[in-house]
């Protein structure tokens, strides 16, 4: 009886327990989708589980269980069950936990663990750019980068400076590394169709919504790693990779309409105001009377039959019109625990603010990662792209679009009696008529790309690993120009063809080992070392025709005269050997030293390797207990570093006494010397310090860093110019030495941060400061001349004084006392005014928001303290020297014309006014202090009950605004502020302003 009872108490007991044990199931995300490997616990027991690729997890758990979600980044979650049986959980990233993972040369650290200085622009600043290349994102995101879009055109280059101008003659652009491969970088263009470097850029086939992250490596510490190729600064890109789980889809599509960034640009005359300058120029000049110079006019310029009357054609809009940027790009990643994937590719197309510009790309990457056991891990990433590009002239040459559009008259016609386009001016500007150069002629370039990874690693031991790395960068340019027979510069040569290819093959391989450890949980040691041998061979073929008999036969198959053909084959090398230590003290004290030989065929057999090396050290001090009490103190770290790094951007046999073989002596086949030896040509060398303090304050609201920096750079590459006696120009010495110094603050601020609303601010500003410290002699360049003790970026310069309000005349200051003027320019001297193109502080600032599903994002970009000079400004504001050609309206509406007028610009004659239009002066040295609006774009995110409806994991649209709003100091400046980093203006296609519409869906 009492058993029957018993076993009536524990049956019911356990139906009790099994009636409150469930199943509890459920996904776990964050912000950006579902989790692997978050733990699950029931709190208070051994109970739990983890998520997995899909982010779900099972749990047997009863009502009143509490479960435990944690995941390392998060802030943990504690849930009560109840009567759920599922669960699911969105974690929030923890602060408090965050060290963000940071890409370094060969290698990543925490954010910790970095003693060096360095900048990171995360992906989302990357996507989706109306810009063809990912290096505008850069502008303004850091301290210590200058970047600059000087050239509006699509596809152009964009010139980078990391913490100043560090080589006179040498490169001076940083080292670019794709997924470990130092890829070839800037123009490459064996034609006129690079405008000097600045229309045409290799880069510009990288897709940027394929990268990860973008990592600039900034001091000795960061950047010594690599050696002699390091102290430009690195730019590190680490493309996307798979993450396991189920297949993430992301379309992204882009509309946008572009026009002029800058609205004070300079506008043409209209015929009304070109004849009355075309008069007034002769009666100034007192060369014609009133009749005769009526009927010079009408001797020059055609009627218009339909009108009766004189042409009038305002050729900047002719020449202009609405831009239309397009993009389409598609991405998948997904896979199991041992494969994982990222797929993608994307279509952009641009067509520019001037008629016939283009840039059209297309790329595809496959970025696979294959874990075969558990040591064996292979990965590849490859990439292939194909771009079009459509150029324009620039510069003072007459082919140039901006800068025949002010100098034909407006009474030129675009098009003749039969529909052509209009080539009878002769006399004016070579007959050159600019829509029918960008209708009828053709500058093209196309180019193909071939990036590959293959990297193979394997766990020798838990902590010790090695990695074989093999990498390739395929290169393939076409570029073909063509001059019509018409008018223009082929007018007397029956049209001019061009084509050059240019094939580059770009190899490495790097081998390392890889060891850590932790002893006693307390010390922690990394140590690295590798070998490294890189070969690049290029080879280049080119050739020019004249005479075309049809204006359909465009190519070089065509031409009745071939002038000339060229061939080249050129191969430089690398080989290098080097090493890292680094060593942390309880995340507290941290120390790195890197060492790395490099040797270059750049340079001769005696001086062909060098040594570069640096040490870091860093002290987190918030981990002190004397800063216990310091409770607004989350995070306060020292860091410093020395060390030295080279540059080998030279030609490549600079070092080498060379031979001309494609000479001719009495008709038979001849060598002639070419260029003067110099076996002692070595590296030029950069040794940098760098002090700075990283700061978390008030629970994470506030943070921020402050850093002085020194670089000195020695041996300096030089062309040192020879007595023409010699039979050179020039020979390339180690000759010169430079310094750049000064601070960098960088400061963001979350000041609010609820669920529904948001706001946050960020800024950063560089004060930069450059000095020749040695120099033998001066050496004048154009606008600027280098000399001991001064910036490299200094102009030097005729004094403008004005024009004299009695006469009209021309004045300048004699000399740098400014105390005396003159209307003659022979009685002036150049002199220095402490005028340079190198800005006094830069950087950029910006402004983030949210309230529910609208987010709104502000990014400004500034200079100040610069100089810009206008290169053309003396044909085009010339005061009538050029006859007959036009000038500006803005010219024409500030000339000098009666006596005691205070005017901007000389008195108009004909002939010239007193050489008022002399080159050097800074009669057109303007102040270049801006600040421009980069970015404002508006999104709008769907919630989940739509995305559900949908069967869509996200779905964004929104409208962007680029380069939409531009404040500049200087009124009168009549050209976009931002222009090349030597500050000088050429003519280029202006900077854009772009309107666009996107729409993301995630599947």
């Amino acid at each position: 009886m009492i058993q029957n009872k018993l076993l009536q108490v524990m049956t019911f007991f356990l139906c009790g327990i099994m009636y409150s044990q469930n199943s509890i199931t459920g996904t776990v995300s964050d912000d950006s989708g579902p989790l692997l490997g978050v733990s699950v616990q029931v709190k208070g027991s051994s109970k739990g589980t983890t998520t997995d690729f899909d982010g779900k997890y099972t749990i047997i758990a009863s009502p009143d269980d509490i479960l435990v979600f944690s995941y390392m980044g998060m802030k943990s979650s504690e849930v009560t069950v109840g009567n759920r049986t599922t669960l699911h959980v969105e974690l929030e990233a923890d602060a408090s936990q965050l060290s963000e993972v940071i890409v370094v040369g060969y290698g990543s650290q925490s954010e910790e663990e970095l003693t060096g200085s360095v900048a990171t622009i995360k992906s989302e600043a990357l996507e989706m750019l109306p810009s063809s290349s990912f290096q505008n994102a850069m502008q303004g995101a850091s301290p210590g980068l200058q970047v600059v879009t000087s050239d509006g055109a699509p596809g152009a280059a964009i010139s980078v400076r990391v913490r100043g101008i560090g080589s006179i003659n040498a490169s001076n652009d940083p080292l670019y590394v794709i997924d470990g491969i130092p890829v070839t970088s800037g123009s490459v263009s064996q034609t006129d169709f690079g405008n000097d470097g600045s229309s045409s850029n290799v880069l510009a086939s990288i897709n940027p919504n394929d990268i990860e992250s973008l990592v600039v490596l900034k001091d000795a510490a960061s950047t010594a790693i690599y050696g002699s190729r390091g102290a430009n600064g690195v730019v590190l890109i680490t493309t996307k990779s798979g993450k396991a789980g189920k297949a993430k889809i992301s379309l992204k599509s882009k509309l946008g309409f572009s026009s002029e960034a800058y609205n004070n640009l300079l506008k043409p005359l209209n015929t009304t105001q070109y004849r009355q300058l075309f008069m007034e120029g002769y009666a100034n000049a007192g060369t014609l009377t009133t009749d005769e110079a009526a009927a010079q006019f009408a001797t020059l310029f055609p009627v218009n039959p339909d009108t009766g009357d004189y042409y009038d054609v305002n050729w900047y809009d002719e020449i202009t019109r609405t831009g239309i940027t397009q993009e389409y790009d598609l991405s998948a990643n997904g896979g199991s625990e041992n494969i994982t994937y990222f797929v993608s590719g994307n279509y952009f197309n641009q067509d520019g603010i001037v008629e016939e510009n283009m840039f059209r790309r297309y790329s595809l990457r496959a970025n696979i990662d294959v874990k075969l056991t558990e040591r064996l891990q292979l990965t590849n990433n490859m990439s292939l792209s194909k771009f079009h590009q459509r150029g324009i002239t620039d510069g003072t040459r007459w082919q140039a679009p901006f800068y025949l559009a002010l100098l034909l008259p407006p009474t030129i016609p675009v098009y003749d009696e039969n529909g052509d386009f209009y080539g009878e001016h002769t006399d004016i500007m070579a007959g050159n008529n600019p829509m029918g150069h960008l209708r009828e002629d053709r500058r093209e370039l196309d180019q193909s790309r071939i990036l590959d990874n293959l990297t193979i690693s394997y766990k020798i031991l838990d902590n010790l690993t090695f990695k074989s790395a093999w990498s390739f960068d395929i290169l393939n340019i076409s570029e073909y120009i063509f001059s019509n027979a018409r008018y223009g510069d082929g007018r007397n040569v029956g049209g001019i063809a061009e084509e050059a290819r240019t094939i580059e093959y770009n190899w490495l391989g790097t081998q390392s080992l890889n060891y850590h450890a932790t002893f006693n949980e307390v010390h922690s040691l990394n140590v690295f070392a590798a070998y490294e041998a890189q070969a690049v061979e290029t080879s280049i073929v080119s050739a020019e025709g004249e005479g075309f008999s049809h204006p359909e036969l465009k190519y070089l198959d065509n031409a009745a005269n071939p002038t000339s053909v060229g061939s080249s084959r050129i191969e430089y090398s690398f080989n290098s050997y080097f090493g890292r230590i680094n060593y942390d003290y309880d995340k507290k004290y941290f120390l790195s030293g890197f060492i790395r030989r490099d040797g270059s065929s750049r340079f001769g057999p005696d001086r062909r390797w060098g040594t570069f090396w640096s040490v870091g050290g860093g002290y987190t001090i918030s981990k002190e207990n004397f800063m216990s009490d310091a409770k607004f103190v989350n995070n306060l770290k020292l860091r410093t570093s020395y060390g030295t790094s080279g540059n080998a951007g030279i030609g490549n046999y600079n070092w080498a006494g060379l031979w001309g073989f494609n000479r001719a002596y009495d008709g038979q086949a001849a060598a002639a010397p070419s260029q003067v030896a110099n076996a002692l040509l070595t590296w030029e060398s950069q040794n940098t310090f760098n002090a700075g303090i990283d700061f978390t304050l008030f629970d994470y609201v506030l943070s921020g860093s402050v850093e002085y920096f020194n670089k000195v750079s020695s041996d300096l590459l030089l062309d040192r110019p020879l007595s023409l006696t010699t039979g050179f120009e020039s020979v390339t010495e180690n000759i010169g030495d430079m310094k750049n110094s000064g601070w960098e603050i960088a400061l963001h601020a979350n000041i609010v941060n609820t669920e529904n609303f948001g706001l946050s601010l960020g800024g950063n500003i560089t004060f930069l400061n450059n000095e020749i410290t040695y120099l033998p002699s001066p050496i004048t360049d154009g606008t600027k001349r280098l000399e001991e003790g001064r910036d490299i970026q200094e102009y030097f310069l005729y004094g403008w004084a004005g024009v004299d309000p009695a006469n009209g005349d021309p004045l300048w200051y004699t000399d740098g006392t400014k105390t005396t003027t003159t209307n003659n320019v022979n009685d002036a001297i150049r002199y220095y005014d402490g005028k340079s193109a190198t800005p006094d502080f830069y950087g950029g600032f910006n402004l983030s928001a949210h309230y529910k599903n609208i987010s709104l994002n502000a990014m400004f970009n500034y200079q100040f303290g610069n100089y810009l000079y206008d290169a053309p400004g003396w044909v085009i504001h010339s005061d009538g020297r050029y006859n007959p050609r036009s000038t500006s309206a803005y010219a024409f509406e500030n000339r000098w014309t009666t006596p005691g007028q205070e005017a901007l610009f000389p008195q108009f004659r004909w002939g010239g006014n007193q050489s008022s239009n002399t080159q050097y002066s800074d009669r057109y040295l303007f102040e270049g202090d801006y600040i421009r609006l980069k970015s404002l774009t508006l999104n709008y995110d769907f919630t989940s009950g739509i995305l559900e409806k949908m069967q869509l994991s996200s779905l964004r649209v929104y409208v962007d605004m680029a380069n939409f709003w531009t404040w500049v100091k200087d009124k009168s400046l009549y050209f976009d502020p931002e222009q090349t980093i030597n500050g000088v203006y050429n003519t280029i296609t202006p900077i854009n302003k772009t309107v666009s519409v996107g729409l993301n869906i995630g599947f």
